[in-house]
């Protein structure tokens, strides 16, 4: 008896519709399917229904061959496209709040600390799917990487690790070896912390549905100041003038779960968290853990709100508390991070209605050797990571201080609804490259843009089309043949 197919001649569909259609057209048992089905699988390259890989029926006639023989000939050719699996999601914080009498990192007169005014965290955000799998780690520290934590990931099945710093300067100095103790350094304690999260994360993980927006809000300026064509570093602003060009966005990554119950706020900004200025005493995670707690607070005990710093190599906030006084500091603080949580939840506010996706969650990495700047005898490596959630979210990834020019270069050139550049992230176990500047910004001087520089003029640049190209590459744009068209045009 003729059995009409589910799908037909050069029809794109799933394996899993491939299947229906095979067992509507034969009288095999399932078990001789299952076997047919699983061989043909291998030797098309280990495709599995859950995987969203989709296959072209070339040639078929599901009307009078036999199942051994469809099998054989039906699957000529295969298109394997972007995994159109569920994303999974694994959230964790971990607290790395030292002892108070250690040094803080960014201010070389920093002074030990006398207090904690606000703990300082790690905070998780895992990412999974079938084509990878991805820890992202922001943490309240101005500069870390750790080459331990690197070489953990292997081991969990983690494809790539992703240590991100918020920068804070009033959080605890990771290189200070003899605190609290030569024979247990707070960075082993805090590594160890992390990786528990991590662990943690991997263990407890949810469907996750992606959705994002934007909104802006200008709190910094650029502090080197234009002066002819050179630039004067200004790092104090008393009078709050909004100078040069900065990257007021204000990027937002909203996670729920399939209950629509928001799980994780991932916020973006570029701007230094240095409200605290040097003569601050107290361990903080500035003005990121103001926003952060308004949106737990809001948003309930199951929602983690994780900042993400942009290129905020030449940005300061507007805000600074540098007053004789101590007293007052945290007032500033509580200020600039009250004017930015209003601004996130208006980004959040524009997405109210919108359902989150957890379609497609794709991942590509690269690490490459720099010239040094100044040491033609030595070199630097340098990585970039970039990802793609649902075909409209984009992320490429740069370590050290960029300069905010290379988050507007992504955000314009990404062609995604949705580009984010996440940077003072770490994709391997390479050394802080401290400040990343622009072209013209190197040619102009200042700090950042020469005097605290590693990596060559142009550095920056080629991590930004690196991580650009990666993005091409998992949207399926950049083809690994040369052809006209990556389309079949009307007309033909």
């Amino acid at each position: 008896m003729r059995t009409k197919p589910c799908v037909g001649e050069n029809e794109v569909c799933s394996v899993s519709q491939l299947e229906a259609t095979i067992h509507g057209a034969t009288h095999f048992s399932n078990s001789s399917l299952r076997r047919k089905t699983t061989r043909n699988r291998k030797l098309l390259g280990e495709l599995h229904s859950d995987s969203g890989a989709y296959v072209i029926i070339s040639r078929c006639n599901f009307l009078t061959k036999p199942l051994q023989r469809f099998v054989e000939i039906c699957l000529v050719f295969l298109l394997v496209l972007p995994a159109q699996a569920e994303i999974r999601v694994g959230l964790a914080v971990a607290d790395i709040t030292p002892p108070i009498g250690g040094l803080t990192t960014g201010y070389s007169s920093a002074k030990p600390t006398d207090g904690v005014h606000d703990p300082v965290s790690a905070r998780v955000v895992l990412l999974s799917s079938p084509a990878a799998q991805v820890a992202l780690v922001s943490c309240d520290l101005c500069i870390f990487n750790s080459e331990w934590l690197h070489e953990q990931m292997p081991a969990l099945g983690i494809d790539r690790l992703l240590l991100m710093n918020t920068h804070t300067h009033a959080g605890p100095k990771m290189s200070q070896d003899d605190f609290p103790s030569p024979e247990s350094p707070w960075r082993k304690t805090a590594e160890e912390r992390i990786l528990a999260a991590i662990k943690q994360a991997q263990s407890s993980q949810f469907v996750g549905y992606f959705a994002a927006s934007e909104s802006a809000i200008q709190l910094g300026y650029n502090r080197l100041v234009h002066r002819g064509e050179f630039s004067e570093t200004h790092f104090e602003n008393p009078e709050r003038i909004p100078y040069g060009h900065v990257a007021p966005e204000v990027g937002v990554i909203r996670v729920t779960d399939a209950e629509n119950r928001v799980r994780a706020i991932l916020f973006h900004y570029a701007c230094h968290p240095v409200v605290l200025g040097p003569r601050n005493l107290k361990i903080s995670a500035d003005y990121p853990g103001v926003v952060r707690r308004i949106l737990e607070e809001k948003y309930g005990a199951d929602c983690t709100a994780v900042f993400i710093q942009g290129g905020a190599g030449d940005i300061n906030p507007l805000f600074l508390a540098r007053g004789d006084s101590r007293e007052n500091d945290f007032e500033v603080v509580e200020r600039m991070g009250e004017l930015l949580a209003t601004e996130v939840q208006r980004a959040l506010a524009f997405i109210d209605e919108t359902p989150g996706k957890s379609n497609q969650f794709l991942a590509q990495s690269s690490e490459a050797s720099f010239r040094h700047r100044f040491e033609p005898d030595q070199s630097l490596t340098l990585g970039v990571t970039s990802l793609l959630i649902n075909d409209d979210i984009g992320i490429v990834t740069m370590p050290g201080e960029p300069f905010h020019k290379f988050q507007l270069d992504v955000r314009r050139q990404a062609g995604l609804e949705h580009a984010f550049l996440f940077g003072y992230c770490c994709n391997g176990a390479y050394s802080w490259p401290s400040y990343i500047p622009d072209l013209v910004s190197a040619g102009r001087g200042g700090y950042g843009a020469s005097d605290t520089t590693k990596a060559e003029v142009g550095s920056g640049e080629r991590l930004v089309n690196d991580g650009l190209v990666q993005l091409l590459k998992l949207r399926g744009r950049l083809k690994p043949q040369p052809q006209r068209h990556t389309f079949k045009p009307a007309s033909e």
